[in-house]
């Protein structure tokens, strides 16, 4: 149902979705979003109505996946399936007295926006992107981790000639690093001295670059598997890209992708 190209499985797919953008809306207007159940009655009419009309439809949704699901346990166990159901089941959660259970239970309630995702096909590519460059990323914040906690250490060195300086220890100068080069500038330590003024400036000036060389990762990462999906089984005949593997005929024309022969009687 969710690949579908009909118009009414495309209808289908955007009740699904606005049923989605609409509980999240209700969730962020709702004055008592840690209520006890969906049936407790909202404080705001209107936000009553949605919580309900968004359950019904989730409800439905799950039952027809199961319904039209060749293999329904598979499904059921499956991360959008287990979203589906979770989805469902925290709208009617019962009380429960302790607190961080509450909370726990509760935060679940916005677990609809992974819904979200299932109708985002950007979202492959993304998660493609992220897996692939997963090693190079955490190398990358090693090494960024590493001159942090150097650039802590000079700053710690500089500003203790200083007597009034905010600076007591080494772990001070490294949490200095930390938010001065990601560029959040709580200003509760600040360098006293002209050369640690400098050091912040260059700091500064590296939170930047460093700032966007991941996305950079990202970026290359993402362009170069479009590249390589526009070019794979490429259909001769109507152009279109992006087939399986396996895929022996264009599912839009019909035409033969690559040379097949038919096997020998």
């Amino acid at each position: 149902m969710l690949e579908t190209k009909t118009v009414s499985g495309r209808t289908y797919n955007a009740v699904v979705f606005g049923a989605i953008l609409l509980s999240v809306l209700a969730l962020m207007m709702d004055p008592n979003p840690l209520s006890t159940s969906i049936y407790q009655r909202s404080a705001v009419g209107w936000i009553y109505l949605i919580h309900n009309s968004c359950l019904a439809v989730f409800a439905v949704d799950f039952l027809l996946n199961l319904y039209v699901s060749e293999k329904p346990l598979k499904y059921l166990f499956s991360f959008y399936g287990l979203i589906d159901l979770l989805a469902i089941v925290f709208f009617v959660i019962p009380q429960i007295r302790s607190e961080i259970l509450l909370w726990i239970f509760k935060f679940g309630r916005i677990l609809r926006v992974f819904k979200l995702l299932r109708f985002i096909d950007e979202a492959k590519v993304l998660g493609t992107a992220l897996q692939r460059s997963a090693r190079t990323i955490v190398v990358y914040l090693f090494f960024v981790f590493m001159l942090q906690v150097v650039l802590g250490y000079f700053i710690f060195v500089i500003e203790s000639v200083n007597p009034d300086s905010p600076f007591k220890t080494m772990g001070n100068g490294v949490y200095w690093a930390i938010v001065t080069m990601t560029t959040v500038g709580y200003g509760d330590y600040v360098p006293q001295t002209a050369l640690g003024r400098l050091l912040a400036s260059v700091v500064m000036m590296l939170g930047f670059g460093i700032i966007a060389i991941p996305t950079g990762i990202l970026t290359y990462s993402g362009v170069r598997q479009q590249r390589q999906e526009s070019t794979a089984n490429k259909c001769p005949a109507c152009g279109r890209s992006g087939h399986r593997n396996d895929a022996v005929h264009c599912d839009r024309c019909g035409a033969l992708l690559r040379d097949h022969k038919s096997p020998s009687v």
